[in-house]
């Protein structure tokens, strides 16, 4: 039982003491034998039968405050055991045990909660959780990270960001997906849950980057077509070539006509080797993967540019964090990419008398390499344009470059995105996976 038998006969002794006096002192009044002795006896009742009371209150005093100290969550608080009172004290140890295991249920449930936070880190798509007051609950780094924040509060943050989302958000249903551009140009695809937490409606968010399932299939798609023209292209032009020899080589052909005919095959020529160009995007080498420094590598090609560099007025600068970076790929098939983003940027600083080129390494969850110019910038409405080939906004080239570069990169497992362009900060970003 929770109180002794001790603490029963205690009261029992209080009423029955009270009771005693009490009536004593009634009767002494009512037979009139002794008025002011009996008036004395019923005050040292109420005397009796207010230290009862002060007893009792010691243990609702004590459980008053263990109840108050439960209700704010405060598993701190304990109790003396060693009074000289033998009931409190073991209404003391009661309360300190059952504070233990509530302390102990906290800790477990700390736990729990934080191994779901972790495990919710570790997946490979963001997650969003707010309540019905549009705050958010929990924001993985990845979500953070795919949408642009450092951090979110509220979810007017995210409609203030991306206005397109604000009736997705609220009217999507459960089965609805949404696209999204991100502020670094990725895209991501939306898709809402509800889950209902005892009385409180929580809304899940899920935020997956396809903008490398994208990419594979849009480089899919050019491939093959660019197999197709070029084979069609290559057997249709072969033939003219072939004809075209063989009837200048005739000596009774008339020399207009063989003048003609060396025109036919030079620039039929020049098609098949502007066709054979091509190829370069659908039958891309596997690279030749090997350990080798990305730091010098770099420092060498600036070495290699260090007169156009001078010539073009720019000046460049190479930083490393840390400062000998050491990947596995093929360096051949890397020193290219770099070789035609450097060149590139000192195209894009033509005629500027302040040009800046500046590579950065970093080394944090990825290795990030960004090229940097202060050129004029590309504009808004070609930035999704620059990586397709055969598109291109020079008077030379054939528009493989970029796109060029970028199926190197996939090669690697790696990323290739333009992150900014704007007059004076246009930079590209290399992400990469270590080993």
């Amino acid at each position: 039982m929770f109180f002794s038998r001790h603490l029963y006969i205690m009261i029992l002794g209080y009423t029955l003491l009270i009771l005693t006096v009490a009536g004593a002192g009634i009767a002494l009044i009512a037979t009139r034998t002794g008025i002011i002795i009996g008036s004395l006896l019923i005050i040292a009742s109420f005397f009796i039968m207010g230290a009862l009371v002060q007893q009792l209150n010691k243990f609702n005093s004590r459980l008053r405050l263990f109840f108050d100290a439960v209700e704010d969550k405060e598993n701190m608080i304990q109790f003396n055991e060693n009074s000289a009172d033998k009931e409190m004290n073991a209404l003391s140890h009661s309360l300190n045990r059952i504070n233990e295991l509530l302390a102990s249920a906290k800790a477990d449930s700390r736990k729990q909660e934080k191994f779901y936070y972790s495990l919710l880190e570790e997946v490979p798509n963001g997650v969003l959780a707010w309540d019905s007051e549009q705050r958010i609950m929990f924001a993985n780094g990845i979500a953070l990270r795919l949408l642009g924040f450092e951090q979110l509060a509220f979810l007017r943050q995210l409609e203030q960001q991306y206005p397109a989302l604000k009736d997705f958000l609220h009217q999507g249903k459960i089965q609805d997906s949404f696209l999204l551009q991100s502020v670094h140009k990725k895209q991501l695809s939306l898709s809402l849950n509800h889950m209902k937490l005892e009385s409180e409606v929580i809304t899940l968010l899920a935020i997956k980057d396809i903008s490398n399932e994208l990419s594979e299939k849009e480089s899919e798609s050019w491939n093959k077509l660019t197999r197709v023209l070029t084979h069609e292209i290559m057997n249709t032009i072969a033939p003219i070539v072939s004809l075209a020899q063989t009837l200048s080589s005739r000596t009774e052909t008339d020399e207009k006509v063989i003048r003609g005919l060396n025109v036919i095959r030079e620039q039929s020529e020049r098609l098949m080797e502007f066709t054979e160009s091509y190829r370069h995007l659908s039958y891309m080498p596997d690279p030749v993967r090997k350990p080798f420094s990305i730091t010098e590598t770099l420092h060498n090609l600036s070495l290699l540019l260090q007169s156009d560099f001078e010539a073009a007025r720019i000046h460049f600068t190479l930083r490393s964090t840390p400062s000998d970076i050491i990947i596995t790929g093929d360096e051949k098939q890397l020193s290219q990419v770099f070789l035609n983003l450097l060149k590139n940027s000192i195209q894009a600083l033509e005629g500027e008398s302040n040009g800046q080129v500046e590579v950065t390494l970093e080394v944090t969850d990825k290795l990030y390499i960004r090229i940097t110019d202060n050129g004029k910038g590309i504009p808004v409405e070609l930035q999704e344009k620059i990586f397709v080939p055969f598109f291109t906004t020079k008077t030379e080239g054939m528009g493989i470059g970029l796109s060029l570069c970028r199926q190197i990169i996939k090669k690697h497992g790696g990323d290739f995105y333009l992150s900014e362009s704007r007059k004076g900060n246009t930079t590209f970003v290399i992400e990469w996976v270590l080993n």
